[in-house]
Parts: C-alpha cells; sequence; structure tokens
C-alpha cells in the first residue's frame, strides 16, 4: 500500500515538473533566463524555478539586495544607544523556504570544484564560521544570479570584463 502511495506522489511530482517546466518554456524571456540561472554552480532547476517565482520574472524584485533581505541572508546589526551593541543576525521575517533552498544550493556549490568552493576553503583557513560563510556563500549565489538575469549571458567561471582591459 504504500509503495503505491509512493509511486502515486513521484507521478505527481513528476506532472507538476512538466507543468512548472512547460510554463517557463512557454516564454522566451524566462526560458532564457532560466538557463542561464541555472549555468551558476549549485543553482538547479528548483532553484531557477523558486527565483523565478518570488520575483515575478524580476519584475517584482529587481535588486539582488532586496532578494537578499528578503531570502534572509543579510545580517542586521543592532544598537541600543552608544553602548548596547548586539552581534548582526538575520531577520526573523525571512522567507525561510527560500532561504533553505539557497541553502542546499550553497551547499551543493562549495562541494564543486568552483570558484565558490576556492572562497569557502579560503575563510575556513582564516577561521570564519562556517555557517557564517555558507551565508555569504547564498548572497553571492543571489547575486550572480540577478547578474545573469540581467545580462542575459550564461555564468563563465573565468569572466574577464571588457571595461577592465
Amino acid at each position: 500500500m504504500n509503495k503505491k502511495e509512493v509511486k502515486l506522489l513521484e507521478d505527481h511530482i513528476a506532472f507538476l515538473e512538466a507543468e512548472i517546466e512547460k510554463l517557463i518554456e512557454s516564454d522566451e524571456d524566462l526560458s532564457c533566463k532560466k538557463k542561464n540561472i541555472q549555468s551558476i554552480p549549485g543553482v538547479g532547476k528548483v532553484v531557477s524555478w523558486i527565483i523565478i517565482a518570488k520575483t515575478e520574472g524580476f519584475t517584482k524584485i529587481d535588486n539582488p539586495r532586496k532578494m537578499a533581505c528578503y531570502a534572509g541572508v543579510v545580517p542586521f546589526g543592532y544598537q541600543s544607544g552608544t553602548s548596547l551593541k548586539y552581534k548582526p543576525k538575520v531577520s526573523y521575517y525571512a522567507d525561510k523556504s527560500l532561504k533553505s533552498i539557497l541553502h542546499m544550493a550553497a551547499m551543493r556549490a562549495v562541494r564543486l570544484e568552483n570558484d565558490l568552493k576556492e572562497y569557502y576553503e579560503r575563510k575556513i583557513k582564516e577561521g570564519k564560521n562556517k555557517m557564517a560563510i555558507l551565508n555569504a556563500v547564498r548572497n553571492k549565489i543571489i547575486h550572480r544570479i540577478f547578474a545573469l538575469a540581467k545580462n542575459g549571458k550564461s555564468y563563465e567561471k573565468n569572466y574577464i570584463n571588457s571595461l577592465n582591459m
């Protein structure tokens, strides 16, 4: 009986994923953005779908800093007057489902051979907290997603800006 239920749920998930893909593929702009977003190490179809949905195709939220605040990856400091200073913390009002999806993307990204892994390992050697580093990787992923969505290009590991030449 459980095997039938699991099979039924798997079929339902496959159907929903196909519908999401069909919906995104029907819009040429969203399809291009999804393809570019998925070229970032650690970012897969689920992350690209969620980012596109949460930003409404990068129209509702068009700034990576706003998205980082919305996702809860930006720590805010708190100070009361001049004497009481507290450790910076992320907002409790953040979208926790988006934050968990980005956390999985960051975990995947630091396992692959790329510049985010190099960044993660360098910060570990500096003695930084692992969760703080993963939070920074989440923030970097958000900024890369928005850069690629804005420029319409795929991710390049060793990108050289033509303006700096």
